[in-house]
């Protein structure tokens, strides 16, 4: 297995972005670029020269391009945000905090400590 350290998220014919990760329903790791339709999960680590895109833009153009569950991992408080396409937008359905764990059913059975997604 190749693991790359950026995703090329192909959204539309016009706008490829660059999720922190991705779960995917399936991966060619041959292709330049992971097609929205096969993403179950887009996942954005907030920076402070990223904050605002990851809370605002990235969160519309992922409703927009079909992809069902977002997680937003905020890094001041450490907080993981899981949200739920409703329309083209997203719904909060939990939030993780620092010394708290989140047991993901869906999209995919998952335990996620928010301690573990920060360097």
């Amino acid at each position: 297995m190749t693991l790359s350290s950026v995703i090329n998220l192909w959204l539309n014919a016009t706008r490829i972005l660059n999720p922190d990760l991705v779960v995917t329903a399936e991966l060619n790791l041959a292709a330049d670029c992971v097609p929205a339709g096969a993403v179950l999960l887009a996942c954005e680590i907030t920076a402070p020269h990223t904050a605002v895109i990851d809370r605002v833009l990235k969160p519309h153009l992922y409703g927009e391009a079909g992809i069902e569950w977002y997680l937003l991992v905020e890094q001041e408080p450490l907080t993981v945000h899981l949200c739920q396409r409703q329309g083209s937008h997203y719904v909060e359905r939990s939030v993780t905090r620092a010394g708290e764990v989140l047991e993901l059913a869906e999209p995919v059975r998952a335990t996620i400590r928010p301690e573990d997604l920060v360097p």
